[in-house]
């Protein structure tokens, strides 16, 4: 940009008559830095007021999952008089590695006796195929979505998928007749997700003074 004058006679006089070319194009060009600026700040908050929008709606997920999961697990108590993973033994277990979630899916999902593991009024829940993973032999460590025959095999371990793609955990408390610190509802099971950082924390019992986790439990 630039600016530029001419002359003209005043009285036989030439007088300098300055455009203000520069001066409006200098303000124009602040005028959309400042623009500029205003949509960076907003694209900024409306972009984490999406994040946590979807995170409150992936916490509100687990929440409901587990409620739902518990409920089926009260009626397959009523049925069978205990809950599933009664029989496993939990004494010198890994606690962050331990998970009864395969069991606990046979029994409130799985067919009926003689066919399959599942509680006599199976299935209590409809679990969304979409969410059910298997261990990938393949890959230590990983899992994958079952195929056909997976489905239908009681001795293929099935795991529910949490919003954070972890799977859930569980264990039976009930029946032990020790009950250690790390049982949380000792009387029933514990159930939960280890939440959006994927740490195992609630597989210890619940939080010490002054210690927090975002696991998300039936407690």
């Amino acid at each position: 940009m630039f600016s530029s004058h001419h002359c003209v006679t005043d009285g036989g006089r030439p007088t300098v008559v300055r455009s203000n070319t520069t001066r409006s194009a200098g303000f124009t060009l602040i005028e959309l830095m400042i623009v500029v600026a205003i949509i960076a700040v907003l694209a900024t908050l409306v972009t984490k007021m999406i994040q946590q929008a979807q995170a409150k709606a992936a916490e509100a997920g687990a929440t409901t999952t587990i409620s739902t999961i518990s409920s089926a697990l009260e009626e397959y108590n009523r049925d069978e008089g205990v809950y599933p993973g009664w029989e496993l033994n939990v004494d010198d277990v890994d606690l962050e590695e331990f998970n009864a979630f395969p069991v606990l899916y046979e029994s409130i999902v799985g067919e009926r006796p003689p066919n399959g593991k599942g509680g006599k009024n199976s299935p209590y829940v409809d679990l969304s195929t979409e969410m059910i993973v298997i261990v990938d032999d393949e890959y230590d460590g990983e899992y994958k979505r079952p195929g056909r025959d997976d489905m239908f095999d009681p001795e293929v371990e099935k795991f529910y998928w949490d919003p954070w793609s972890e799977p859930y955990r569980y264990r039976e408390n009930s029946s032990k007749r020790r009950k250690e610190d790390w049982m949380i509802k000792r009387s029933t099971f514990d159930l939960w997700s280890t939440g959006p950082d994927g740490e195992n924390s609630a597989c210890f019992g619940i939080p010490e003074e002054g210690e927090e986790y975002d696991d998300i439990g039936n407690w």
